[in-house]
């Protein structure tokens, strides 16, 4: 019944100051609010980075140029990066690669920044010469078109697959404007304002009604490409191919002057062959170089070093909302301090009425508790509404919020409020009646 007794009276204190209530509590509803958005970040990441690299298939091993160090147990450092060292890898490796026993395919990349022409529009682009292997092993999807043959790959045809963006750039679907190589950096391949104006009025524009460039020539380097397909969208954390142009790699070999590859992605026949595969592969590379400057690296290595990143994000992320949730915590103490002190007079009748000490501490630590519950409350919501705007709107990566997170932002905020309370709790109820009503 006393604590009823008290935790009426603290919902009535707090009623009665309730705008230095409401300016007290923005420090846990900030502090709560970062708590739940930081971790959904920090999760979020890790979650997008793992499915993305996961996607690749636990049997896949990546060749890359340059020499990743090894540890002092023998694992690979990919934290450490690459040694920077020009690639030396080239289509004559991916060969000797796919004669490997037990390598199912072999998908070599070489990229390179160019510009795509179309109808008066450039736009750059990354130009990447790959197998036909490319759509299936990077798992993207095809919004229009169709994705390059094996025949035609060998025979060097002059066709490529164009990534979201550039599709709609070179429709003027996006104003994506580029200079052109040797032009100053404001040069900007755009309409004039009248001309668009005038083409809206009078719809003479042939390129504002064309939907699609399948089957239509686009120039690149001053070679002429038909588009055979368009990739869907995929605006992911840092391996989007929406603003790629994909060609066969013999075609590009033949028609640019790109000749060392970017890195290899090789597929084991298995996952129980991944282990015999990644030495195989690192032995028919080493006999075509004079020098090891190349890393096989396996998808558990990568994931490996992935997982030690996003560890360090989400420690990062964490010290961030212990040192948010303590300031605010602070901040409430001082608050409740200060309404110990206005209320000694209060506390004093009180005290002379006959309440007893534990009654006037219970009083003042439910209403430090109340206050941070509320704040608590009021924070998580607004996390929650605020990763729902997120993952409604941004496509980048997604925003996760476990239920863990919730439990242990609501039990964080109950801890405050009890570790907080108690000086507050104390300084009041060890008041003397005599000293408090004489108290101005």
């Amino acid at each position: 019944m006393k604590l009823f007794t008290a935790f009426k009276l603290a919902c009535y204190g707090l009623w009665s100051n309730r705008f230095r209530v409401l300016s007290a509590m923005m420090g846990v509803v900030i502090g709560m609010f970062a708590v739940i958005v930081l971790t959904a970040i920090a999760i979020g990441v890790k979650d997008t980075l793992m499915k993305q690299m996961g996607s690749l298939g636990a049997e896949q091993i990546l060749v890359l140029p340059g020499r990743v160090l090894d540890t002092a147990n023998g694992q690979k450092d990919l934290l450490s990066g690459l040694t920077n060292v020009p690639s030396t890898l080239t289509y004559e490796d991916a060969k000797a690669i796919q004669d490997v026993p037990n390598v199912k395919s072999v998908t070599p990349q070489l990229e390179t920044i160019t510009i795509a022409q179309y109808d008066e529009r450039n736009v750059q682009s990354v130009l990447v010469g790959t197998s036909d292997q490319y759509s299936r092993i990077q798992h993207a999807d095809l919004s229009e078109g169709r994705f390059f043959t094996k025949e035609e790959q060998e025979e060097e045809a002059r066709v490529i697959v164009l990534g979201n963006n550039i599709h709609e750039a070179l429709l003027g679907k996006q104003e994506v404007p580029v200079e052109d190589e040797g032009s100053s950096d404001d040069a900007q391949q755009t309409k004039p304002i009248w001309k668009k104006v005038l083409d809206k009025l009078l719809g003479e524009s042939a390129s504002a009604e064309e939907t699609s460039l399948v089957g239509k020539q686009v120039t690149i380097n001053e070679e002429t490409y038909e588009v055979i397909g368009v990739l869907a969208p995929n605006a992911t954390l840092g391996s989007s191919t929406d603003n790629n142009i994909m060609l066969p790699i013999e075609t590009a070999l033949a028609t640019t002057d790109m000749k060392n590859l970017t890195k290899m992605i090789v597929e084991s026949a298995s996952i129980q062959a991944v282990d015999e595969v990644d030495g195989a592969v690192f032995n028919a590379i080493k006999a075509q170089h004079s020098e090891i400057d190349f890393s096989v690296v396996k998808q558990d290595q990568m994931l490996g070093a992935l997982g030690k990143v996003t560890s360090i994000l989400q420690m990062m992320l964490f010290g961030i909302t212990v040192t948010a949730l303590l300031i605010s915590g602070t901040g409430i103490m001082n608050v409740m301090v200060m309404s110990v002190r206005e209320r000694t007079r209060e506390i004093g009748i009180r005290k002379a009425l006959g309440a007893t000490t534990s009654e006037i501490m219970g009083q003042f630590f439910f209403e430090t508790l109340l206050l941070c519950c509320i704040g608590g409350a009021v924070g998580i919501g607004l996390g929650y509404a605020f990763i729902e705007v997120w993952n409604n709107n941004i496509e980048i990566f997604a925003l996760v919020l476990p239920m863990w997170a919730v439990k242990l932002a609501l039990y964080t905020t109950f801890g405050i409020g009890s570790l907080f309370g108690i000086y507050p709790a104390l300084k009041a109820a060890r008041m003397k009646p005599s000293n408090a009503l004489r108290f101005e």
